[in-house]
């Protein structure tokens, strides 16, 4: 029977499933012997302890008395990820500010106090969190306590720093955008994040640094700076009794306040695009080349930081020896690992001459396809483990990078044990274990990319490498917070945007549409997420698992199933049907499909597996939230006529490798009324058509209890959800074929 049980339309993300072509291989890679690592010298973690004062501020004091020095480092749960919408660096400005006069001392007076006593003090804000810290002798902890107080606590603001703090930014950020290794980065992070705060710039833009006032400043910090949002380390040569002493003096009066619950939906799941940044004056190109990852918390870190560093990191470098030794197309490329709280990514980035771009590009993705394909050998990853635990005596070897191991264990909820333990768990990890979490996480099908250089010296050649649709925003008009990376044009003298209607700007990798055509469909894509329970809800559910009674036409008679669904985004799910004959499972998995009946688990055949990766890219849900976040293409059509003479506002919408979706709603209310798409049948192409109603509301997201599938006008399948239930915890192997 084709294509009976089909996944329930839930929030799958949507992704591309493409083969890019691959380069010649170079066999027995690297062949050149390298001498074994010596035998890492014992090293042990020194003692610690951690206490909380009542106020809330968590403190953890490390005893190291190899130097007569203590470093006291304040950390504050909040970085740019806290940013108000339209304010980016605003974080940045606020700990940029802090040791720049305080309401006891002026921005002078620090600094010739730190420098008397021979300290050092500095304050930054990251991606998820903002330092502050004060180095100083051990006889001046008591002078370096008051002083770390006093400007994480009291800060001036005060105007006139304020705009010498915004002059030296703008000045900073003018260079930065004719750096084209600058604009890469930030491009490459706009595309995989999205408008997740993680995808903003840190330090802002030229034009969200000057809607920044002293009264943000002021908000920001009385929100986050509070003690029971803070973590505080004392490392170095003191004692306990000592450096408790020492907190509770000088912060024990520091009242505990009520911490802005978080709002932080997590990042947008992969999906491919490729942007050309036009530099025209650019000799050579910047690449970057990655996608979405883990967050630092997920227990395969470590392995899936090895195998970024096989990929393009110290102790072995793919990207390094294909690229520049074997080559000559490069001085340098490397691969990192970038893991947050709520996310991370993997990124391969290098330079190279303008006329070796597509080359360059062609290898960088089939590495990342070889590593998955072909994980690592052992010696590959065997000098890895060395570089990684060999280095580890260097980075606690001072109170500074002491504190900073500590607090970011402490911050990401890791087991400060861990510390102890690093290079045992380095070691025991294996070529299986690389195996496994380079199959699970990389994604080299949905590979974001960014080039910046010249644009008509390279673009026509993209086309050899595999790249067949892409995006060319020129440097003059690029503007990170428009959803199409182009600034939009001012309007005309008089005018005003209309309400409601979403900015005129236009999604990546757009074809065949123009303006007016987006703007037309984007708005009544934004009227069904809005109701089915706007788009917020829509990206937090992660997993699902449904119950439902289908009913299946078929040449005997109606067909009756049980099925339960589940559904992990962004590209799994498991049908488990019982049906009048015993049990059948479908399951599709990251690319990999497979079933199991009467005859055993076995690979699915290509037509369904082909069908089972176009429904993950045709979910409605995964349609309205691609849409909306100006991953699609679509437009307008004609209204029409639906159940009971409804009017419907009809929009087309498709992407490179998802074929054209016809989206109805209901003129009325908003809601999705059906999808209609072209599949392949028996006679050759048939309209498949999706009704939904029975419309209820499960933790804030409105669900279609009941739908009916329709081949050609012919009602061919029936299903009435029972049970629903979002964001349960699956098993890890649960969606992979059985042995």
């Amino acid at each position: 029977m084709r294509r009976v049980w089909q996944p329930i339309g839930l929030a799958l993300a949507a992704s591309v499933l493409v083969t890019w072509p691959a380069t010649a291989q170079v066999k027995n890679w690297p062949s050149e012997s390298v001498p074994r690592p010596l035998a890492a010298r014992p090293v042990k973690f020194p003692p610690y302890e951690i206490r909380m004062l009542p106020s809330g501020l968590q403190v953890v004091v490390v005893q190291h008395h190899e130097q007569p020095a203590v470093s006291v480092r304040m950390l504050v749960r909040a970085g740019t990820a806290q940013d108000p919408p339209g304010k980016a660096g605003l974080a940045n400005l606020v700990a940029s500010l802090l040791d720049q006069g305080t309401a006891t001392r002026s921005a002078a007076q620090i600094a010739d106090t730190v420098d008397t006593i021979g300290g050092r003090m500095e304050a930054g804000a990251g991606t998820d969190l903002t330092f502050a810290y004060v180095t100083v002798m051990k006889d001046s902890l008591g002078l370096g306590l008051d002083l770390l107080s006093d400007v994480v606590r009291t800060p001036a603001f005060a105007g006139e720093e304020l705009e010498r703090q915004r002059a030296q930014l703008r000045s900073g950020l003018k260079v930065s955008y004719e750096d084209p290794g600058y604009i890469a980065t930030v491009v490459f992070e706009r595309l995989i994040y999205g408008f997740h705060p993680y995808g903003l710039p840190g330090n802002g833009t030229p034009e969200s640094i000057d809607r920044i006032s002293r009264d943000d400043l002021i908000r920001y910090h009385q929100q986050y700076y509070v003690p029971n949002n803070c973590i505080l380390a004392v490392v170095g040569d003191v004692t306990i009794d000592e450096a408790m002493a020492g907190v509770e003096r000088t912060f024990g009066g520091w009242a505990r306040k009520e911490i802005p619950a978080a709002a932080i939906a997590e990042p947008p799941a992969p999906t491919r695009r490729v942007v050309i940044i036009d530099k025209p004056d650019a000799v050579q190109t910047e690449l970057r080349a990655g996608h979405l990852s883990i967050p630092r918390k997920n227990p395969d870190y470590l392995a899936v930081d090895l195998a970024a560093r096989i990929l393009g990191g110290e102790g072995a470098n793919r990207l390094q020896q294909v690229l520049r030794v074997q080559r000559g197309l490069t001085y340098g490329a490397s691969s990192d690992l970038n893991a947050y709280k709520l996310g991370g990514d993997i990124v391969a980035e290098t330079n190279t001459r303008t006329d070796a771009t597509a080359e360059v590009l062609r290898v960088m993705v089939d590495e990342f396809y070889r590593l998955q394909r072909d994980s690592a050998d052992e010696r590959e990853l065997e000098g890895a483990k060395a570089y990684l635990s060999g280095s580890f005596p260097l980075a606690i070897e001072t109170p500074d990078a002491i504190s900073t191991r500590v607090l970011n264990a402490l911050f990401y909820g890791l087991p400060l044990e861990e510390l102890q333990n690093f290079r045992e768990r380095v070691n025991a990890i294996d070529v299986d274990d690389l195996r496994r979490v380079t199959r699970a996480y990389l994604k080299p099908d949905r590979l974001s990319i960014v080039l910046v250089g010249n644009a008509a010296a390279f673009a026509s050649q993209l086309r050899g490498a595999g790249i067949k649709q892409f995006d060319v925003v020129r440097l003059a008009e690029l503007d990170l917070s428009e959803p199409g990376l182009r600034r939009r044009p001012a309007p005309p003298v008089g005018t005003a945007a209309p309400v409601g209607v979403p900015p005129p700007s236009l999604p990546l990798s757009f074809s065949g549409m123009t303006l007016k055509d987006w703007t037309a469909a984007k708005a009544v894509v934004l009227r069904v997420a809005a109701a089915s329970g706007g788009l917020a809800v829509l990206q937090s559910v992660k997993t699902v698992r449904a119950t439902a009674s289908t009913v299946l036409s078929t040449p005997d008679g109606p067909l009756r199933a049980e099925t339960r669904t589940y559904v992990e985004y962004p590209a799994r799910f498991r049908v488990d049907a019982r049906v009048p004959k015993g049990e059948i499972v479908q399951a599709y998995a990251d690319g990999a499909a497979w079933i199991k009946d009467a005859l055993g688990p076995r690979d699915a055949p290509q037509p369904m597996k082909d069908e089972f990766a176009a429904s993950v890219r045709r979910d409605w849900i995964a349609l309205i939230v691609a849409a909306s976040n100006d991953q699609l293409m679509g437009r307008r059509l004609a209204d029409e006529r639906g159940e009971g003479g409804r009017l419907l506002q009809v929009v087309e919408l498709w992407a490179e490798g998802l074929a054209r979706v016809r989206l109805a709603a209901d003129a009325e209310t908003g809601r999705l009324a059906r999808l209609s798409y072209q599949t392949g049948g028996p006679a050759g192409r048939e309209t498949t058509t999706e009704t939904f109603g029975d419309f209820r509301e499960v933790a804030g997201l409105q669900v279609p209890f009941r739908a009916v599938i329709w081949r050609d006008q012919t009602p061919v399948l029936e299903r009435t959800i029972r049970a629903f239930d979002i964001n349960v915890t699956f098993p890890p192997s649960f969606f992979q074929k059985p042995q």
